[in-house]
């Protein structure tokens, strides 16, 4: 894979990678700040949302939507007789989908921040993040391995 398009296709993938993870993050840490900032000015009461059976159905609701999307993101499948440039759209829509499945595992470490106030766990957040995202960088290699497990 000599081919300059190519290569340049991969950065384009690898910016858009790094810019997901910041952006989602970003979001993710305003919005829980908001909604502790609203929980401690008294906008909004907690008993609803606190009742045992409404927060089983919403995390049910949760792990049935990882699911679905874990779901999607396995169907996301390379095929040899597609044009290159849509097999590097399919990689870069898969590569998305599970930046997104990966950075809402940290939402948990960030909602013990912004409800409780842990600061280990803010620590865990912010090295998880960095972490996952080096570890999950696209590439090249990564690409020639997904197109090949068809």
């Amino acid at each position: 894979m000599n081919n300059p398009n190519f290569h340049r296709a991969i950065g384009r993938i690898r910016r858009r990678h790094w810019l997901h993870y910041a952006v989602q993050s970003l979001l993710m840490g305003t919005l829980v700040l908001a909604i502790n900032r609203l929980l401690a000015t008294g906008g909004v009461g907690t008993a609803p949302l606190a009742s045992g059976g409404r927060m089983a159905l919403l995390a049910g609701g949760g792990v049935l939507a990882g699911l679905g999307l874990l779901w999607l993101r396995r169907r996301m499948v390379p095929n040899l007789r597609r044009l290159a440039e849509e097999n590097l759209r399919i990689y870069q829509s898969r590569i998305l989908l599970q930046d997104s499945l990966l950075l809402l595992s940290g939402l948990p470490l960030l909602l013990a921040y912004g409800l409780v106030g842990s600061l280990p766990a803010l620590g865990a957040y912010v090295v998880l993040l960095p972490l996952l995202a080096r570890l999950t960088a696209p590439s090249a290699e990564a690409y020639q391995r997904w197109l090949l497990q068809s």
